[in-house]
């Protein structure tokens, strides 16, 4: 029980006994039977008396955190938003009955009764010891969850913009909240023992930007994969860096009282990375079955609680040593990991966290020590300090102000790491009642504006771009032809680098490719696009390329960009999607959509040649089959069998330089894309292109006068075809033929007896085109993606040693789907 010199007893209610102390605060002490006895627990039955109401206390924070989260999912608000209104309503609940208590009047019947059955029934006060046991043990795992998904290779590629806005943003956020603070509590007859140390901890949390929850909104809001996106991404990174150093530094020199208090803890991050970390590299490459895998998870989970313990001793506080094995454990194992532990943290410790931290949110203690005006001038300085940082750095970039606004809002995004961040300062007594939920207030408005805002400029900011180059027949001669090369796998990069670079880059046409390794989304909440530095592919120097591919790609194929009779280099932007196939496509789109892609080239599900199907990948073809039906431009499937530069002719058994391509032409849409860029290709050297174009016979002419749309397609295939056979009069490389047909049978047995030793087929994928070419093998077809003849081809013996190119143009009846 408390000293009761300094305090004065109010009542005895409920088996508790409530004091008021001269701050004005409230002692409640309740009574425990102990045992007299020698054993070593003297308190009966704790875990008797104490889990029942941890279990009602959780059933209840869940409950309540995703109902109004559902209900606040309607206006785009975050799960954080919900958790800081269920710590709210805790505490309100609490100090109803409190206020009941002392005040000696019932504000209402049914408010005092509920209150009352919450604080004995649901919350008594001795059981908070048992809540506070929980959320620590929590915030420990969560801590460790955070350290394991930052990539401290992601320090080195950070953009000079990036950087630049999260050193302005440390530098204005840390300056502006020890004002705030100092400007708060500068009454000292109202704060009399207002700690300045304070300040740092407001300073400290406004410097906080979450990177989990920024990239959950930024994939809600489609602007992940955004230029403003990846440099918001890249500045919360660095951000969270600088923030978890100075909160490290801070707690050890407040615990220890001197400036070498530290010296413990840097010690044990040493420790760890030298010592701890090749450990745990000996045990993972043991670990190679499933049950050694297994035993390394396990150990892992057993040494977060160690290495907290170890910095709790030193001084510092047990999130740190879990946040550094965090950082040192190998990201090999990060998805097994979190998938193991992520969903029982945050969905079941997590919430007990959010129950203590709520009993210490007095709303009326603040109020009553300072006024609304005060308080809306916090909030709306807080809010406006990296909105300012953010313009200021994007004005001396020359980014637009609309998008420096934008990035402003985005870094203001605030996640269960800036709570905890003011929650230690309460703990080691730096924040009081009211500077504390004055603090909790500032980020409730954050996290409620900061979806809405960015989401607006998005859309404004789409409206105001003009997407014209959706395809490559409409394109110019001297634009900039930008292509989304999609890679899944290794062994995708080969041939899809051979095709890209006979795709002829012209210093008036140069070609940019935008190459997505596309991963599987596992153990996450949201997808990720990670963007490394462009580089041009002729400086074989750089492998980061090669690196996010995989780490079995040679510089060579990067090095062969580019080097066709133009010599002029393709630019290449390695991207990183991490996403679930399901949705995979939305990530793809969103890049084509901000870069103005022209085609976006995606490898075949089926691997084998001929009808021989060696693997067929099922998530490949979802992904596929989502393009083809929302690509906002031109999709082309690429079907790779063994595409290379240098192939041995058949008749000389000599190694060739050129690439023999061929076009067929059946008319439609698709067919004067594919064409397009078959024309493209044509002006490479290592290209020789035979254009085979398939006119009707009598039998075709008597189906296609039944339908007056092919009239209209015919018109545009006529024009479309002596425009660039007038274009390739002085072209050697490019030979135009004419064959005479009735049906798809046909033209496979035109193409088998006279063209079948070429090393690429270019075809129309012939989608919303009913073509009596078609007929004879539509029946057959059960493979829609590379339509009928690109089918046919696929599964055709003569062509089974080819390489299978299927176009489909972009038409605005797919983006109104």
């Amino acid at each position: 029980m408390a000293d009761h010199t300094e305090t004065d007893i109010v009542a005895y209610v409920g088996g508790f006994l409530l004091e008021r102390t001269p701050s004005n605060g409230v002692n409640v002490c309740y009574y425990e039977t102990v045992n007299v006895d020698l054993s070593v627990w003297k308190i009966s039955n704790p875990l008797l008396n104490n889990v029942p109401y941890f279990a009602v206390q959780l059933s209840i924070t869940i409950f309540m955190i995703h109902l109004l989260f559902f209900i606040f999912n309607f206006t785009r608000q975050p799960r954080f938003f919900a958790e800081l209104i269920v710590s709210m309503i805790h505490f309100a609940v609490l100090i109803t009955y409190l206020v009941v208590c002392l005040e000696g009047f019932y504000i209402s019947v049914i408010l005092a009764a509920l209150s009352t059955f919450f604080l004995r029934y649901v919350r008594p006060i001795k059981s908070n010891v048992a809540l506070q046991t929980m959320a620590n043990l929590g915030l420990v795992y969560y801590m460790f969850l955070v350290g394991l998904e930052i990539d401290l290779n992601m320090v080195r590629r950070v953009g000079k913009k990036a950087f630049t806005n999260a050193v302005a943003g440390i530098l204005f956020s840390m300056g502006m909240g020890a004002s705030l603070y100092c400007l708060f509590t500068r009454d000292k007859s109202i704060f009399p023992s207002a700690n300045p140390v304070g300040g740092l901890f407001w300073g400290v949390a406004l410097t906080v930007t979450s990177f989990p929850d920024l990239t959950q909104v930024l994939s809600d809001i489609n602007l992940i994969s955004t230029d403003l996106g990846q440099i918001a991404l890249s500045s919360a990174f660095v951000n969270d860096l600088a923030s978890w150093t100075i909160l490290i530094t801070t707690i050890t020199w407040l615990h220890g009282r001197s400036k070498l208090s530290i010296l413990p803890t840097v010690g044990f991050i040493i420790l760890c990375w030298f010592v701890v970390r090749p450990v745990l590299g000996k045990i993972k490459s043991s670990s190679n079955k499933s049950s050694g895998r297994d035993f390394y998870v396990y150990v892992i989970l057993a040494a977060v609680l160690i290495c907290g313990f170890i910095t709790d001793a030193c001084g510092s506080t047990s999130m740190t040593g879990a946040f550094v094995l965090g950082l040192i454990t190998s990201n090999e194992f990060e998805t097994r990991i979190l998938e193991q532990v992520n969903n029982f943290v945050a969905g079941i410790l997590l919430p007990s966290y959010v129950m203590v931290v709520g009993g210490k949110i007095d709303i009326f203690f603040m109020m009553s020590k300072t006024n609304v005006v005060m308080l809306l001038v916090i909030v709306v300085s807080a809010f406006s300090v990296k909105v300012l940082s953010s313009f200021l750095v994007c004005k001396a970039f020359g980014i637009p102000a609309r998008d420096g606004i934008a990035l402003g809002i985005l870094m203001n995004t605030k996640g269960l790491l800036a709570l905890v961040v003011i929650n230690i300062g309460v703990d080691v007594q730096a924040l009081d009642s009211a500077t504390f939920p004055a603090m909790v207030i500032v980020f409730l408005v954050m996290t409620a504006l900061v979806k809405p805002f960015p989401n607006w400029v998005s859309k404004s900011s789409k409206n105001l771009k003009q997407y014209k180059q959706r395809t490559m027949e409409t394109s110019e001669d001297d634009s900039e032809f930008q292509i989304i090369m999609c890679v899944h796998e290794s062994h995708h990069l080969s041939g899809m680098s051979t095709l890209l670079k006979l795709s002829n880059s012209t210093k008036l046409s140069p070609i940019t490719i935008f190459a997505l390794h596309l991963v599987e989304l596992t153990g996450r909440s949201s997808a990720m696009l990670i963007v490394h530095d462009a580089y041009n592919a002729t400086n074989i120097s750089q492998p980061i390329f090669e690196r996010v591919i995989s780490d079995h790609v040679t510089s060579h194929s990067l090095g062969s960009y580019g080097r066709s009779g133009t010599g002029h280099p393709i630019s290449i932007q390695p991207v990183t999607v991490v996403s679930p196939y399901a949705t995979m496509h939305r990530e793809i789109c969103c890049v084509a959509e901000d870069k103005h892609v022209t085609l976006i080239i995606v490898p075949f599900h089926k691997e084998g040649c001929g009808v021989d199907v060696v693997q067929e990948n099922s998530s490949i073809r979802t992904v596929n089959h989502n393009l083809l039906a929302k690509a906002p431009c031109s999709v082309g499937i690429f079907v790779d069998r063994g595409l290379q530069l240098s192939i041995r002719d058949k008749g000389s058994n000599l190694w060739k330089q050129q690439i023999n391509v061929a076009m067929l032409f059946t008319g439609g849409p698709d067919d004067r894309e594919a064409l397009a860029y078959s024309w493209r290709m044509a002006g490479s050297h290592e290209v020789r292109l035979t254009v085979v174009h398939f006119r009707p016979g009598e039998k075709a002419k008597s189906i296609m006068e039944e339908r007056k749309e092919s009239e209209i397609y015919e018109q545009l295939d006529e024009k479309y075809v002596n425009e660039l056979r007038f274009k390739a009069m002085c072209n050697d490389s490019v030979i135009y033929l004419e064959k005479v047909v009735n049906n798809g049978e046909e033209i496979l047995r035109t193409t088998k007896e006279m063209f079948d030793y070429y090393d690429l087929y270019i075809v129309g994928r012939g989608q919303g085109v009913a073509s009596p070419f078609t007929s004879g093998l539509s029946e057959w077809s059960d493979c829609k993606d590379l339509g009928v003849l690109g089918e046919a081809l696929s599964t055709s013996e003569f062509a089974r040693n080819a390489s299978i190119l299927v176009i489909q143009q972009y038409y605005v009846a797919d983006t109104a789907e």
